[in-house]
């Protein structure tokens, strides 16, 4: 309950201040990071992609295909909101059995919204605040036991340029397991020119405190539509855990 009114107090939160559109789309692609901005008001943004997931544990090993696609809608200049809806394809492959597993279809559902606080300004972080429902509008083999809840705190800092810092904090309650779970992002992002960027993460959580990496490039096809490919490892030394992931973004603005 106390997830739920924390969540309703931060969409009803009415921040308009300083314009918060940027002159060129962006997205939370490719990585696991997401920035502390807002879409600006009028601005609807689509954010879509395929993950390949490839993880081998002894005596089985699994092969998955994700497809994410998160939907944005800016209502004011520094508050959105946003639902994510995942449809996923696993494979299992056991030694133990004579055939493969395989389960596929709606593993996700969420809804919540962002507010940015602050903009980067000299040592004064970008800051924004993002929670989000999770729902338990899945297929029977997803299914949550209980809704959910997650929260992140967002920083970020334009080092030039070219460069800039990125950290997620983050608190979820999974609807699976009574404990929440504690992540952290850290991400170092790269304009190589006016056309691609590329990424540097590493990212997990403090539960049982592990290391993840991933690294990526993307292309900005014009000012409202990106291209992205991205790889990672989340594995172990005795259990790869790895994945290739690819997508787009497209922002269709109304403020014109």
């Amino acid at each position: 309950m106390k997830q739920r009114t924390l969540l309703l107090a931060m969409i009803l939160f009415p921040i308009i201040l300083s314009a918060q559109y940027g002159e060129s789309i962006r997205t939370g692609r490719p990585g696991q990071a997401i920035g502390g901005f807002t879409l600006g008001k009028n601005v609807f943004q689509l954010q879509t992609g395929y993950t390949l997931n490839f993880i081998e544990d002894a005596p089985w090993e699994s092969r998955s295909v994700v497809n994410s696609s998160v939907f944005r809608v800016g209502l004011l200049e520094k508050f959105e909101l946003s639902a994510v809806v995942n449809w996923s394809s696993d494979k299992f492959s056991p030694s133990t059995f004579q055939s493969d597993y395989h389960v596929g279809g709606i593993s996700n559902t969420q809804i919540g919204g962002r507010v940015n606080l602050l903009e980067n300004d000299g040592w004064k972080p970008t800051v924004g605040l993002q929670g989000r429902l999770l729902l338990k509008l899945q297929d029977e083999a997803y299914r949550r036991d209980k809704m959910g809840a997650k929260f992140l705190l967002v920083t970020g800092n334009r080092i030039n340029d070219r460069l800039s810092v990125i950290t997620n904090w983050g608190i979820t309650w999974t609807g699976n397991q009574k404990e929440p779970i504690a992540s952290y992002v850290l991400n170092v992002s790269h304009g190589i020119s006016d056309k691609f960027g590329t990424f540097l993460e590493i990212y997990g959580d403090f539960n049982d405190f592990n290391i993840n990496y991933d690294t990526g490039l993307s292309y900005l096809v014009n000012k409202d539509f990106q291209l992205d490919i991205s790889t990672g490892w989340q594995g172990t030394k005795d259990v790869p855990d790895w994945f290739v992931d690819f997508g787009l973004s497209w922002r269709f603005d109304w403020r014109k």
